[in-house]
């Protein structure tokens, strides 16, 4: 015997967890780059008091992030030609109360 949720039902379901994985990812990349411009915040007085890593500098990162943003933003009207409105929606609330 199987379980078959009914076609209204389905597409209502489909719509809620579209809407939540929006808030989610939202949220995430909020997160993402609050942690980012703080560790170039912490790297960028570290290297002011003269503390250094191995490899990892404040010009390096800033040079990474500059040529990633300028990738995805090149590829984003590829990317959210296909997304639903709701899913838009969530992502703008995930990014605002993230």
């Amino acid at each position: 015997m199987t379980f078959v949720i009914p076609v209204q039902y389905q597409q209502i379901i489909d719509f809620i967890l579209i809407f939540a994985d929006g808030i989610i990812i939202g949220a995430a990349i909020k997160k993402g780059i609050i942690s980012f411009i703080l560790i170039l915040i912490g790297l960028f007085i570290a290297s002011y008091v003269g503390i250094s890593f191995p490899g990892v500098s404040f010009e390096l990162l800033l040079s990474k992030a500059i040529n990633f943003a300028s990738y995805v933003f090149s590829k984003a009207p590829l990317q959210f030609a296909g997304l639903p409105i709701l899913f838009l929606i969530g992502l703008a609330i995930g990014l605002w109360k993230g």
